[in-house]
């Protein structure tokens, strides 16, 4: 069994951008911000020729689908392209026409939103807008962590697990959208350790090669895997439990869900671990989930207004038949039998709301539950039925683990 460390206690880090905000006008002030707070205010001379500041353009098929693309202006769009130019390059300085420092700064994240496989960049810049009197333009720097032919052979490792990816998905890479996003969220899952020092762990980097990291990389690689497989996917930043997080929006036949492979990545709390299969150590709850369902324990940082996540149609738990809108203990009672006497591991019941899952509480963990058990060591010739289960509250589930020997 692979190391697990615990991601609800350690949390996650998604990086804040530095910002260095320059307004220069003859008597010009300089505002200092990081994470765009204020710590202090100078005041000094200067003259500053304004640069003939050149935009850059990238192919629109680069950029159609991408989420934080579409949410600017064509102004916005432009600064955006240049950044974005100005990062593949790893340019020093990248000048760019307007002179709304923070803005700058804003797309600046949102190109590295947009694009998860830029991985030798930090997150962190600083950018200078200068106003004068023959125009305005604003210079941001990002922070390079890698160059030259240490960022090329990284790149080369991607490639090679990217390769070797698409390899084992040629025969799914057919199929529905639903099941792509399965895939990848079972494959992030099993092959991502959370490690809350993992090197670059706030890049794609960490996660597909590493095998390590934290929040930010299981974003990125379920992003830019999906992406790989033809599934609209973009990256979302928040909180959780009041910490930094980052998850995943997806578009699934028409509709949006929320994913978050990290959360589906859980380190179960039973005194032996050891006596949980891999087949276990996979939660549902954040694949193709809904906003009420995601809302229970993220929170959305604000920054953009995401599409509305209402539809329950691919939910994970709806499709899989486990999922009750009200009680229904015949069908609890089916549930179980047909589970067990497939041999499943797990039996899972999820519920809509707090209504349905009170209501069911009590008669499926003090009869449905050991009914079931009698059946399983009746059926398979124990001497007894060993099995344990978690309630969960806050989501309304109950799970229960099944052992066949």
């Amino acid at each position: 069994m692979r190391r697990r460390e615990n991601r609800f206690l350690k949390g996650c880090v998604v990086l804040c951008a530095v910002l260095i905000l320059a307004v220069a006008t003859g008597i010009v002030g300089m505002l200092k911000d990081t994470g765009f707070v204020s710590k202090e205010k100078l005041t000094f001379f200067t003259e500053q020729a304004a640069p003939v500041v050149k935009t850059r353009e990238v192919p629109a098929g680069e950029v159609e689908e991408k989420f934080y693309y579409q949410t600017l202006n064509e102004e916005e769009k432009r600064v955006y392209e240049t950044i974005l130019q100005g990062i593949r390059e790893n340019q020093k300085g990248i000048d760019v026409p307007m002179t709304e420092a923070k803005r700058v700064n804003q797309i600046f994240q949102f190109v590295l939103n947009d694009f998860p496989d830029i991985f030798w960049c930090s997150g962190a810049a600083e950018t200078t807008a200068y106003q004068i009197p023959e125009g305005g333009y604003a210079q941001i720097c990002p922070e390079y962590t890698y160059e030259g032919e240490t960022k090329e052979q990284m790149q080369r490792k991607i490639n090679a697990e990217t390769e070797a990816f698409l390899e084992q998905m040629q025969e799914i890479q057919s199929a529905s959208e639903y099941d792509r996003i399965k895939y990848v969220y079972e494959y992030v899952i099993r092959t991502v350790d959370y490690v809350a020092d993992a090197r670059d762990s706030q890049n794609l980097f960490s996660a597909l090669v590493g095998k390590e990291s934290v929040c930010a990389g299981y974003a990125r690689e379920t992003q830019y895997l999906l992406e790989k497989l033809g599934v609209f996917c973009t990256y979302v930043t928040g909180t959780t439990r009041g910490q930094p997080h980052a998850w995943n929006l997806v578009r699934c036949e028409g509709n949006y869900y929320y994913v978050d492979t990290t959360w589906g990545d859980p380190v179960f709390l039973q005194s032996d671990p050891s006596e949980i299969s891999e087949a276990q150590q996979i939660q549902y709850d954040y694949l193709c989930c809904n906003e009420e369902e995601l809302f229970r324990t993220h929170e959305l940082d604000g920054e953009v207004t995401m599409p509305s996540c209402t539809s329950l149609q691919d939910n994970y738990y709806v499709r899989e038949g486990c999922y009750y809108q009200r009680f229904d203990k015949e069908r609890m009672r089916k549930q179980l039998n047909t589970e067990i006497s497939a041999g499943k591991e797990v039996s899972v019941f999820k519920f809509s709301g707090k209504a349905a899952y009170e209501e069911s509480r009590e008669i499926l963990l003090n009869n449905l539950i050991r009914e079931g058990a009698s059946n399983l060591a009746a059926w398979y010739q124990l001497s007894s039925a060993r099995y344990s289960y978690q309630d969960d509250e806050v989501l309304y589930k109950i799970t229960v683990y099944w052992q066949y020997e």
